[in-house]
């Protein structure tokens, strides 16, 4: 019983967190579309009093956090990791 109250729980969070946001998930991507790359996750987070959408890019050798403000779709921030490219295998 224990772990279907915190089930809930996070549910009725994730409900929240969703009508909170007024931009849906397809406009969020729209919205990363000029930075380029493939996206592999997306997630909706609370950051303070405001909700954003997290959207992962890869692009070539590049991971790229953006970060789209969940109301107004505007991004505000994003951040590049390059990865380390393996030798080859000879």
């Amino acid at each position: 019983m224990k772990h279907d109250r915190k089930h809930s729980r996070k549910e009725d969070r994730t409900v929240t967190l969703v009508n909170s946001a007024g931009v849906p998930l397809d406009e969020a991507i729209a919205a990363v579309s000029s930075i380029g790359g493939a996206v592999y996750d997306v997630k909706l987070k609370k950051f303070d009093t405001r909700t954003v959408w997290r959207v992962k890019l890869l692009r070539g050798t590049e991971r790229v956090k953006v970060y789209v403000d969940a109301e107004s779709g505007q991004v505000l921030e994003a951040n590049v990791a390059i990865e380390a490219m393996e030798p080859d295998l000879v």
